[in-house]
């Protein structure tokens, strides 16, 4: 019970009002303080001690006590500074709430922007005040509530008042001026939650927290679930089966709560993702700057503000005209092969790379250890060459042994090539002098010849950038023989070129290092040395910081190609219409005098056109007669009332003709065509053959067809006979050219019976 009474000293360090503004003003930059102490009214309830020991039950209790453990501070002079007010809690660890007090789920508070947040603000609230740990940096009074003795999870579920969360919204709301409130009800009423004093388990207050590692060490020592304060009043009684099943009921939403719903999560999700892609991307572009090939923005934004000196204007415009001033200068990222980086080494950092070879059988035997190093000074006035070769050559390695573990040598998962060092001489050290030695490596001069410095020595310490490739297993297996390289207080950062090439060539997975190099044009010799990995992984550094600006070069060369391109296909085709429209206007110039007059000629009417574009139809698509008895010729035999049809809508064509132009009726002359085209085809046979022979030549040529020859005279009189045409003569009369002469036919008349069958 140790630990939890230092927990409840821990607790009541803030118990007095004094106390409270002290733990708050840490948070706030010099606030204004006003305290006052709330008394609310007393709760009548009088709790009945049940006597009962029972464990089942010892988290529920009398919760009913005056309500005068409430302070409301409130933060800034109104002013310049918003006021903002912190509700606290003067308990202590492990006393019961008091009846009615509202609760809602610590995991539900985190889930917050993701769950009932809009997509308009959702972002702003998330990073401004949750994400990456900010929303346990707030003050917030713990309480915790155990699920009861029949759940099988003994995990407690963490609480904090409501009344807190709605102070925490209202600063948000000052802060972005949004609108934000605590749900109704929450996701299926599981946001808040109430506990009566009827026998169930009550919520517990756990402590107090000001930032991320209080809210860490109170969540990690929740008092088991028998604990209970001295002179604690018992249990209420048995609670009934309603009211346990009412507090089950509470205890399924805040579980549901601690789950979340499965869009937050993706979310949440989503955005982890986006950060940390940005991360990496952020992470060239810093190595960019150290080694003086991109300008940082705080520089440029400084060096705008100078120009523009003081100003009247308001602070919204001023900050408007020094975006538009950023956006108007160059690319703050440039290369060029043939000349020295063009800004100022940021930080003038050192690059140490570091590289650990294992045994392959056991990964705790460290086999080999290299370090190569890249001082930005000996950048300085020397042009990179191309894809940074120069500045390559600037890399200094070395290549240590354990002598313990030199019989070590690694030929089934990777071929190990310990004894060929391509950077210079292998080095043996014992093990046990191992971490001295390699935190030689990242002091003064780094790996290059000279006197290593002393600690204290007067100089400044140089930043470190520390380079691998996976490089947290490289930091392991160094803790792993003693030696912490996180230790070092010039340690700047970490730049991990497996991320840095994930980045540039948007994969999902890690690369090797040698598909890196081979991609950066960079041969690399011997690899799982570790002497050489560390060479080659400084190298694909500065490979990929530089390929990352020549590929924003070009698309941007390209870019202002193709933009060229267009615009001078724009400008052709604007000049070529430009001359066509004036081609049109012009007269022919001062040797033109209008030439001859234009005779007016008529137009013929619409009616006229249509008639003659039939006729001229008619004529290119002559009838053609068909041996089917089912034609649709001119020998397909009708009714009566077909026939009397066709020859009304014929006479009032032919009368509108004979009006119209005085010549034959088109159907007429169909008709008479085919007439005498069946007359001359029949003379011409008999004169050629003498004798007709059947269709089909597939046989002898049969018997005269008298019969046939009979048949078909009969069926051209039919015919003559159906269309009743009256006639001066016989027959039609030959003219001279051949053509028949209808001119002595009379007006055709409609037939006063049914045509007979043949």
């Amino acid at each position: 019970m140790d630990r939890f009474k230092k927990l409840d000293a821990l607790s009541n360090i803030s118990s007095q009002p004094g106390d409270i503004q002290s733990s708050l003003e840490s948070t706030m930059p010099s606030p204004e303080y006003n305290p006052s102490r709330v008394q609310p009214q007393q709760n009548d309830h009088n709790p009945i001690d049940s006597g009962s020991d029972s464990d089942e039950y010892i988290t529920s209790g009398g919760a009913t006590r005056k309500n005068d453990d409430l302070v409301f501070t409130t933060l800034g002079d109104g002013v310049d500074k918003p006021p903002q007010e912190f509700v606290t809690y003067q308990l202590k660890q492990g006393q019961l709430t008091h009846e009615g007090e509202s609760f809602i789920p610590w995991a539900a508070v985190k889930k917050y922007p993701y769950t009932y947040v809009g997509v308009n603000n959702r972002q702003r609230v998330a990073e401004g005040f949750f994400d990456r740990g900010k929303i346990s940096n707030e003050p917030w009074d713990f309480f915790y509530i155990y699920r009861g003795p029949s759940d099988l999870n003994l995990q407690p579920i963490l609480l904090v008042p409501t009344r807190q969360v709605e102070s925490f919204l209202k600063r948000i709301n000052q802060k972005l001026h949004t609108s934000l409130t605590l749900p109704t009800g929450g996701a299926n009423g599981s946001f808040q939650v109430t506990f009566n004093n009827d026998g169930t388990p009550q919520p517990r207050y756990l402590g107090r927290s000001v930032n991320n590692e209080m809210a860490e060490s109170l969540r990690n020592n929740v008092p088991p679930h028998y604990f209970k304060l001295n002179g604690e009043p018992g249990a209420v009684g048995t609670p009934s089966d309603r009211s346990l099943a009412a507090f089950r009921a509470k205890i399924a939403l805040m579980t549901q709560a601690q789950k979340g719903k499965k869009t937050a999560s993706k979310e949440k999700q989503k955005k982890e993702r986006i950060e940390k892609q940005q991360a990496w991307s952020h992470s060239i572009k810093r190595v960019q700057r150290y080694l003086g090939l991109r300008e940082s923005t705080s520089g440029r934004v400084a060096a705008i503000k100078a120009r523009l000196g003081e100003t009247n204007q308001g602070w919204g415009r001023y900050e408007d005209a020094v975006q538009e001033a950023l956006a108007k200068l160059p690319p703050s990222a440039v290369f060029k092969a043939d000349q020295a980086a063009p800004y100022l080494h940021e930080g003038s950092v050192v690059f140490v790379c570091i590289d650990v070879e294992a045994y392959e059988r056991n990964t705790r035997i460290v086999t080999e250890i290299g370090i190569a190093t890249l001082d930005t000074n000996d950048l300085k006035s020397l042009a990179p060459g191309e894809g940074g070769a120069e500045w390559m050559k600037k890399i200094r390695a070395r290549h240590f042994r354990i002598n313990e573990h030199k019989h070590y040598n690694n030929t089934d998962f990777v071929a190990g090539c310990a004894d060929r060092f391509e950077f210079g001489d292998s080095e043996f050290i014992n093990l046990r002098d191992a971490p001295h030695i390699i935190s030689t490596c990242f002091k003064p001069p780094f790996s290059g010849p000279g006197q290593v410095a002393a600690d204290g020595d007067g100089q400044p310490k140089r930043n470190i950038i520390l380079v691998g490739h996976d490089v947290g297993a490289d930091i392991n297996f160094l803790q792993s023989i003693g030696y912490d390289v996180l230790n070092l207080s010039n340690l700047l950062e970490q730049a991990d070129t497996a991320i840095m090439w994930r980045y540039l060539k948007r994969e999902a997975n890690p690369r090797n290092l040698g598909s890196i190099l081979a991609d950066l044009g960079i041969i690399g010799w011997n690899l799982h040395n570790a002497g050489n990995d560390a060479v080659y992984t400084l190298q694909a550094m500065i490979g990929i910081a530089i390929k990352h600006i020549e590929e924003k070069q070009k698309k941007r060369e390209i870019k202002d190609l193709e933009k060229k391109i267009r615009i001078s296909e724009s400008v052709k085709e604007a000049v070529e219409i430009a001359v066509e429209r004036e081609e049109g206007w012009s007269s022919g110039g001062e040797n033109s005098d209008g030439g001859a007059p234009v005779p007016i000629i008529q137009q013929p009417s619409p009616q006229i056109k249509k008639a003659m574009k039939s006729q001229t139809w008619q004529r290119n698509n002559p009838p053609v007669a068909s041996s089917s008895r089912e034609s649709h010729g001119p020998w397909k035999k009708e009714t009566s009332s077909q026939s009397n049809a066709g020859w009304g809508a014929s006479n009032s064509q032919w009368g509108s003709s004979n009006t119209g132009w005085g010549g034959p009726p088109s159907q007429l002359n169909a008709a008479t065509e085919a007439f005498s085209s069946m007359l001359s085809s029949n003379h011409n046979r008999r004169e050629r053959s003498g004798q007709w022979r059947s269709v089909s030549a597939s046989g002898p040529v049969g018997a005269p067809a008298s019969v046939n020859t009979s048949a078909k005279t009969t069926k051209l009189e039919s015919l003559l006979q159906k269309t009743s045409i009256s006639k001066e003569s016989s027959g039609p009369v030959t003219t001279t050219d051949g053509a028949y002469d209808t001119s002595h036919w009379s007006t055709p008349r409609l037939p006063s019976h049914e045509a007979t069958a043949e």
